[in-house]
């Protein structure tokens, strides 16, 4: 298969950040709807009530496209300085 061109994989790479972004924001707004409201709420803030399990899902997935939006960021200003340093 040999080595991936780097410009495909700064393409795939921002693919992906876009893809876990929009996955991000739907299981966000998910877990916006459905987490505790009212006395629950504050329950759950104070930690005498256990999180929603789409709230701890959220965070995580959330994490993952930040990751990923990091990775791509960092790509793409590489590709673009190698570019600008053959110039």
């Amino acid at each position: 298969m040999g080595r991936m061109h780097p410009k495909r994989l700064s393409k795939m790479t921002a693919a992906v950040a876009a893809l876990t972004g929009a996955v991000s924001g739907v299981v966000g707004a998910l877990a916006a709807h459905f987490g505790p409201h009212g006395l629950r709420g504050i329950a759950v803030s104070l930690h005498l009530a256990r999180q929603p399990t789409l709230v701890k899902v959220a965070a995580a997935v959330t994490t993952v496209a930040v990751i990923t939006a990091a990775i791509s960021g960092v790509l793409h200003f590489y590709i673009w300085l190698k570019e600008h340093e053959l110039e």
